[in-house]
């Protein structure tokens, strides 16, 4: 191994077998050393001293003063004018108006139908949908006929009957009157002897049988009235069942009662069918019914939009629902679709036990949509719609933000710097409001309600306004009823 290089400053010393140590070099670190040794715990107690010194200067003087507390800042709506409108909105289902079941009234086989007879195709009113065998009715109605051409023949007889027997009745009254005569002449004749007792009972037997003969045709003329009036009950027996049979054969005949839609045809050509067998049912084409359901608080204000308080009020309209305007919107992938409406009655009986609700129905033309684009779009059956009813009450009703809504239905506002609290009655929840009566809550429009959140509120509380801003009216107007 190589020898360290010497310095020309010292020799190099050999320490055992570990090599050699530069002697001037150990004894400058030794040194140091030792004089680290001695000034460092001096450098700690200054340093602590330093820190003290430091950490005292930071300790402030305790105030003698309260400190001065700022009114915590709040944020205000301003309250718009009365509410003078909003709307009803209820989900609603497209159902008939009008389905009429036509079954059979004769009995008979079906001889024809028309191709286009099948359930869902459109006919218009008077269109012939079946065709039952009429041969049988046409036959009865021709045995009819002959029978009534019978009793007027026999009338035409006892009228002719009836005036020969009035110149027989004649003929017989001047033939008692001659053997009367006769009688008063034998008798005469007997007193003065120039006749005999025989001779005068022959002529009283001749009056007998001239009076006899003439009671006879007086009893036959007297029961001709009564001929005639047997004559004409036959045949007013004979034309109602005339009648009868003419409406059977029309009922061979199944035409449509009004414009509809077929929904189910149950019999094909060569069927019998029997009175009171279903052949078709048809629903109403025109105009359709939606069934919804309104809530009790809904009719009240429908109530309240169409009376005021001084107008007397009919008893029939308590059992009613008010007949109200309705638009009735139905969506699809490309746009929504309108139209106009009725709100006309009541569905059931009275409220529904599960739901709470009142079943109503909402009467539309169908065939009536307002624009070009919307020609080729029409409610159908089970259709799932929205109906949209406006309601103008009569109450003023004061508008509140959702945001200045707080827990337990309280409102905050502010007046003259300090917070005021008001328990209100929730009259109509809106999407982006609530609507209370005027008349229950001391709030009026202009007042500033708070929107923002405090940690701690009480009444009279000091509070800092920040600017107001009016509510948007605009976006409350297409509520719905929850």
């Amino acid at each position: 191994m190589a020898s360290p290089p010497v310095s020309s400053r010292g020799r190099r010393l050999r320490v055992g077998g570990h090599g050699s140590v530069h002697v001037p070099y150990l004894t400058t670190r030794m040194r140091r050393t030792s004089i680290l040794q001695a000034i460092g715990p001096l450098l700690i107690i200054a340093a602590g001293v330093a820190a003290f010194v430091w950490l005292k200067s930071l300790r402030a003087p305790p105030e003698t003063k309260p400190p001065v507390s700022k009114p915590p800042p709040v944020r205000t709506l301003v309250l718009a004018a009365p509410r003078r409108q909003f709307n009803i909105r209820v989900d609603g289902q497209v159902v008939p108006r009008r389905e009429v079941t036509l079954s059979a009234e004769i009995a008979g086989r079906v001889v024809a139908r028309p191709d286009n007879v099948r359930g869902g195709r459109y006919v218009a009113q008077g269109t012939q949908l079946l065709q039952l065998d009429p041969g049988d009715y046409e036959l009865q109605l021709r045995t009819i006929d002959l029978q009534v051409t019978g009793i007027d023949l026999d009338l035409q007889r006892l009228t002719t009957e009836t005036a020969g027997i009035a110149g027989l009745v004649d003929i017989g009254r001047k033939h008692l009157e001659l053997a009367t005569n006769e009688l008063e002449r034998i008798e005469s004749l007997l007193e003065k002897k120039t006749a005999t007792p025989a001779e005068r009972d022959r002529v009283k037997r001749s009056q007998l049988s001239a009076r006899n003969a003439l009671k006879t045709l007086e009893n036959q003329q007297a029961l001709l009235p009564i001929r005639r009036r047997q004559l004409l009950s036959q045949r007013q027996g004979l034309l109602a069942q005339q009648e009868q049979a003419q409406r059977d054969l029309r009922r061979t005949r199944i035409t449509a009662p009004f414009d509809g839609i077929l929904t189910r045809a149950r019999v094909e050509v060569g069927d019998f069918v029997r009175p009171g067998d279903i052949l078709v049912t048809i629903e109403e084409a025109d105009v359709v019914e939606v069934a919804c359901r309104l809530r009790s608080d809904d009719l009240h204000w429908l109530r309240d939009s169409l009376t005021s308080r001084d107008s007397p009020r009919d008893a029939g309209t308590l059992f009613e629902v008010p007949v109200t305007p309705a638009t009735v919107t139905y969506r699809d992938a490309r746009q929504a679709h309108e139209w106009a409406g009725r709100l006309t009655r009541f569905d059931g009986q009275g409220i529904d036990p599960n739901t709470r609700t009142i079943p109503c129905r909402v009467a539309v033309n169908r065939t009536h949509v307002p624009g070009a684009n919307d020609a080729a779009t029409t409610l159908m059956r089970g259709t799932y719609v929205t109906v949209t009813l406006p309601v103008s009450p009569k109450t003023t009703l004061i508008e509140i933000p959702n945001a200045a809504v707080r827990p337990n239905r309280q409102i905050w506002s502010v007046s003259d710097d300090r917070l005021v609290i008001h328990e209100v009655e929730v009259a109509r929840v809106l999407p982006e409001s609530i609507l209370v009566r005027s008349d229950r809550v001391s709030l009026r429009p202009g007042d500033h309600v708070v929107v923002s959140p405090l940690k701690i509120a009480y009444d009279g509380m000091p509070v800092r306004l920040r600017p107001a801003k009016h509510p948007d009216n605009a976006t409350t107007q297409q509520d719905r009823s929850p």
